[in-house]
C-alpha cells in the first residue's frame, strides 16, 4: 500500500484511491483495509478476497485477510490465510505469531508453540512472541515457563502496552500494579473501537444507564461519562443530561464517539487527572467497564468525590472478588485484558472513607464470554454526602 492509499485507509471509507481501476488488486486491498477499519468485516473479506483472486502472490493480501477472518470468528480460514502468507514469505514474523494465536484458539497448543518458536527464531527479542508464549504457558499452568517470557516482553516494552506486568503479578512474580497501564488501555481500546458498537455480549452500559434512571428524579443533570468509549452510555443517558461530557484514553474510541454528536465535550485524558481538575462540576459520574481496570480504587473514588456536587451519584461496574480487597481477575481472558476484581466489603469500606454512602452494590450479568457463559459483575451506586 502506498502513502496515498494508507492515508485513504485511515478515513474509514471504502473508496477507490484516485486514479485506481476497480479491478486493480492494490486498490481492492486498500478498500478492504478501509472496510476493516470501519468495522465492516463482511465487506473487508469480500474486497481482500477479490484482490487475492486478481493477484495471489502478495503476502500482505493473505495476511490482512487472516486478520479479517479471525475478527469474523472464522479461525480455520484465518489459519489458512496465515499459512499462505508464510508460504510466500517464510520470514513473516507477525504471520507466525498470528497463526500461533489461531492454533491456540482452536485448541492446538503444540501447533501454537511451534508457530511462536518459529517467530522467536526469526526475531528473538520480539515482545509479541514472548507475550504469546507467556500466555500459552500460563494458561497451561506452567508459571515457571511463563514468567521469563512476560519479563522479557516487559523489558522490550517498558510502557507495558501488552499488560505483562499484571500477568506477572497474577503469577506472584511481582507487585500488583495499581491499575492497567495507559499504553495497554490505548492498545486494547483503539483496536476494539472499530467493532465496539456491534459487541452484543457486553451489558455494562445498560446496567449503568438503568441505575442512573433508577436514582434520579430530574432530567437536567450535568453528567460525566468516564471511559466513555464510543458513546454507548452517552446515547442512553443523553435525555437526562443538561450537559454531557466524556473522557477516555483511547483516541480511536473518542473518534467514534465524536461521529455520534452525543456529547457536549469530549477529552482524551487520564481519568483521575481529569476528575481532579474539575471539582464540584457534576451531578453524576458514570463509569461502565472502566473501574475494572483499576486495582486500588482509592485515587479514583477520592477524585470522583471532589468532582461531584453534594448528593451527586457515582455509578460504575466492577468484577466481584470474594477474598482479598482486590486482585487481578481470575479469568485468563479478563486478566489479559487488564482487568481486576474487587470485594464488596472493600468497595463499601472505601466508599465511606471517601465521603460516599452506598445506595446499591449488587451482582448482575456484566457480559457473556466468547463461549456464551454469563460473567457476573457488580453494579455500584454511590451517593456523595
Amino acid at each position: 500500500m502506498n502513502r496515498k492509499e494508507r492515508r485513504a485507509s485511515m478515513s474509514g471509507k471504502a473508496e477507490l484511491p484516485p486514479g485506481a481501476k476497480p479491478a486493480d488488486p492494490m486498490a481492492l486491498h486498500a478498500m478492504g483495509i478501509d472496510a476493516l477499519r470501519a468495522g465492516q468485516l463482511e465487506m473487508a473479506a469480500d474486497l481482500i478476497g477479490k484482490a487475492i483472486a486478481a493477484n495471489d502472490q502478495v503476502p500482505a493480501f493473505h495476511y490482512n485477510l487472516g486478520i479479517v477472518q479471525k475478527a469474523r470468528g472464522k479461525l480455520k480460514d484465518a489459519a489458512a490465510c496465515y499459512q499462505h502468507t508464510i508460504a510466500l514469505k517464510p520470514d513473516h514474523t507477525n504471520a507466525h505469531n498470528n497463526l500461533g494465536n489461531v492454533w491456540k484458539s482452536l485448541g492446538k497448543p503444540d501447533k501454537a508453540r511451534a508457530s511462536f518458536d518459529r517467530a522467536l527464531l526469526l526475531k528473538p527479542d520480539n515482545p509479541d512472541t514472548h507475550y504469546n508464549l507467556g500466555v500459552l504457558h500460563s494458561e497451561a499452568g506452567d508459571a515457571e515457563q511463563a514468567a521469563p517470557h512476560f519479563q522479557t516482553c516487559l523489558e522490550q516494552d517498558p510502557e507495558d502496552s501488552r499488560g505483562a506486568r499484571i500477568l506477572l503479578a497474577r503469577l506472584d512474580r511481582g507487585r500488583t500494579p495499581q491499575h492497567a497501564s495507559h499504553a495497554q488501555m490505548q492498545s486494547i481500546y483503539n483496536a476494539r473501537a472499530h467493532f465496539w458498537d456491534q459487541e452484543s455480549r457486553y451489558f455494562g452500559h445498560l446496567l449503568v444507564a438503568q441505575a442512573l434512571q433508577d436514582h434520579v428524579d430530574r432530567a437536567t443533570l450535568d453528567i460525566l461519562d468516564i471511559g466513555c468509549g464510543t458513546g454507548l452510555v452517552g446515547a442512553l443517558v443523553r435525555p437526562l443530561a443538561r450537559t454531557l461530557d466524556g473522557v477516555d484514553l483511547s483516541a480511536g474510541m473518542l473518534e467514534k464517539a465524536r461521529e455520534k454528536s452525543i456529547y457536549d465535550r469530549l477529552e482524551q485524558a487520564d481519568i483521575v487527572s481529569f476528575l481532579s481538575a474539575h471539582k464540584d462540576s457534576y451531578d453524576a459520574i458514570l463509569g461502565a467497564a472502566i473501574l475494572i481496570h483499576f486495582g486500588d480504587l482509592g485515587p479514583i473514588l477520592q477524585a470522583a468525590a471532589q468532582s461531584l456536587r453534594a448528593n451527586g451519584l457515582f455509578i460504575f461496574t466492577l468484577f466481584p472478588n470474594g477474598s482479598s480487597d482486590f486482585a487481578v481477575a481470575a479469568s485468563d481472558r479478563l486478566a489479559q485484558s487488564g482487568c481486576y476484581a474487587h470485594s464488596a466489603s472493600y468497595v463499601e469500606r472505601l466508599a465511606v472513607a471517601c465521603g460516599f454512602s452506598v445506595a446499591v452494590l449488587k451482582e448482575a450479568v456484566h457480559e457473556h464470554d466468547p463461549e456464551g457463559n454469563p460473567v457476573q459483575g457488580f453494579v455500584t451506586v454511590l451517593r456523595r454526602g
